[in-house]
């Protein structure tokens, strides 16, 4: 089994890691992320930052670590103006990858991180707290309007990501609100599209919902840390890869907290897992490498 893990292992690509400079701390940073993929014969990886943009650390990271792709791009929470276009308009123009819609400032998550008797919050909810203890936190972030309707700075940014041909990724958006961002996306003629771990807590959706985004062509991103904090079933994420299938799925591994193992350790994990659930090796391949590839690559 480790054999096959390590041979899946090599060219696959992460697009979910929180490596350091950040503001708070990481288990590895970008280059030394690099150096280890590249020791793996890994593909490449996407830093992700809740807080600040990481497309030109990722453009330092490739000149530094040639042979191995490492992207960048910006989410949109309240650091980098929320729904900001012209934050949008700026990344596409240096190089940025893609654009994830609010993550820890997106109204669904609004005061979730205050519950501190809840055992499986995630890293990001202690600065939360910290900034809200400073009175420094605004107000959540919202896709729509006081009458239930796509803001237009939506619509601008949507238009900004099909123009520069980036990746749209849903977030941590209510799962009603990143189907009607999915759907007007489509409209806009946006062609790369992932679902942000979606059976996360907060970004849970329905197989049903599932069934219905996949009508779009979107990628579903399951990420290893999920599962392995207890936040859902192992089962239940190898139930919704066989019901929307391998073409249609990336792994990734949301790694980079320093309690947790490094992003190639998990995601090696994360190979290993459906090793022993049954799948081929061609369906994992399609998972953790060619779709990836499609991705960031075409």
């Amino acid at each position: 089994m480790s054999g096959n893990s390590e041979k899946l292992l090599k060219g696959a690509y992460d697009l979910h890691v929180h490596t350091s400079p950040d503001v708070m701390e990481r288990s590895i940073d970008d280059i030394d992320l690099a150096k280890m993929m590249k020791s793996k014969g890994m593909g490449g990886f996407v830093i992700k930052s809740h807080h600040s943009t990481s497309y030109g650390r990722a453009t330092l990271v490739r000149k530094e670590v040639p042979g191995v792709n490492v992207f960048g791009g910006i989410a949109l929470n309240n650091p980098l103006g929320g729904l900001n276009p012209q934050a949008v308009d700026t990344a596409g123009r240096m190089g940025a990858k893609i654009i994830w819609m609010p993550t820890v400032d997106a109204d669904n998550e609004a005061g979730k991180f205050l519950d501190t008797t809840n055992k499986k919050l995630p890293y990001w909810a202690n600065i939360q707290r910290e900034l809200y203890d400073m009175g420094m936190l605004r107000e959540p972030i919202s896709v729509k309007d006081e009458n239930g309707k796509l803001k237009g700075e939506v619509d601008e940014i949507l238009e900004l990501i099909a123009k520069y041909n980036m990746i749209l990724a849903t977030g941590h958006l209510k799962p009603a609100d990143s189907m009607d961002v999915v759907k007007r996306a489509a409209a806009k003629h946006v062609s790369r599209i992932v679902i942000t771990h979606p059976e996360f807590p907060t970004t849970l959706f329905t197989l049903e919902q599932q069934h219905e985004l996949s009508k779009y062509k979107v990628y579903f991103e399951r990420c290893y840390t999920t599962p392995a904090t207890g936040k859902t079933e192992w089962d239940y994420v190898l139930k919704e890869v066989k019901e929307t299938g391998p073409e249609r799925n990336i792994l990734s591994t949301d790694l980079g907290q320093p309690n947790a193992l490094l992003p190639p350790d998990g995601y090696k994990k994360f190979i290993e897992f459906f090793i022993e659930s049954g799948m081929q090796d061609a369906e994992i391949e399609q998972m953790v490498s060619k779709n990836q590839e499609k991705l960031l690559l075409e």
